[in-house]
């Protein structure tokens, strides 16, 4: 195995087990020693990577920006309000998924910091405006396929990318088992429903479920 294999074998290991550290965790009692309790090597070889928990924290977040993002560009969906379904999706935290929502949590903590820390509010920001944009860029999809009317692909991104910020962090501090779920509902009867073009419905080009999948 070559060296630089070895190294992003070892880097994709730090990476995830720093996701399940904050899982576990979540941020601000999160250690180094928690992380290297996820960790399957050596201890000395986390610290020979990172130095600080911030750190390590904001190359975990640089992994996560785009995320979204490059799931989507592997899906084979095509058509755009199966696109935009697809990502919505990815938002919904069903009850009982304890990591998800744990890790919902961290990064809500992380959000916080971010008021007082610029090093994780310029990561966070960088993430925000990658998630929005991929909302708007399938929406500009959608009204060059003639699929959805005119309108701003970018404000369409915001109103649909903050309307589930705002769902996970209200299921994760407030006990709202579904209302990631009932934001999906809500993003496609009265979002996605009013982009399409006149006499043209969600169920016509999302399966026939959008609002109950």
């Amino acid at each position: 195995m070559s060296v630089e294999v070895d190294e992003r074998d070892t880097h994709d290991a730090i990476m995830a087990a720093t996701y399940r550290a904050l899982c576990e965790h979540g941020y601000a009692h999160l250690t180094m020693q928690d992380i290297a309790d996820e960790f399957d090597k050596s201890r000395s070889l986390l610290h020979y990577h990172y130095d600080t928990k911030e750190e390590l924290l904001l190359v975990f977040l640089d992994r996560i920006i785009g995320w979204v993002g490059d799931r989507l560009a592997e899906s084979d969906t095509e058509e755009p309000p199966e696109r935009l379904e697809e990502f919505v999706d990815k938002f919904v935290i069903d009850p009982g998924e304890e990591e998800r929502e744990t890790f919902a949590l961290a990064l809500l903590e992380l959000r916080v910091q971010a008021a007082h820390n610029a090093a994780f509010r310029e990561k966070l920001a960088a993430h925000y405006a990658e998630n929005v944009d991929v909302v708007a860029g399938i929406v500009a999809d959608g009204i060059e396929a003639g699929v959805f009317r005119e309108v701003d692909p970018r404000r369409a991104g915001e109103t649909v990318y903050t309307a589930l910020v705002g769902a996970r962090m209200y299921q994760v501090t407030m006990g709202a088992g579904e209302a990631t779920l009932r934001t999906r509902d809500a993003l496609a009867e009265f979002v996605v429903d009013d982009l399409l073009v006149e006499d043209r419905t969600v169920s016509e080009y999302a399966g026939g479920d959008f609002s109950k999948s």
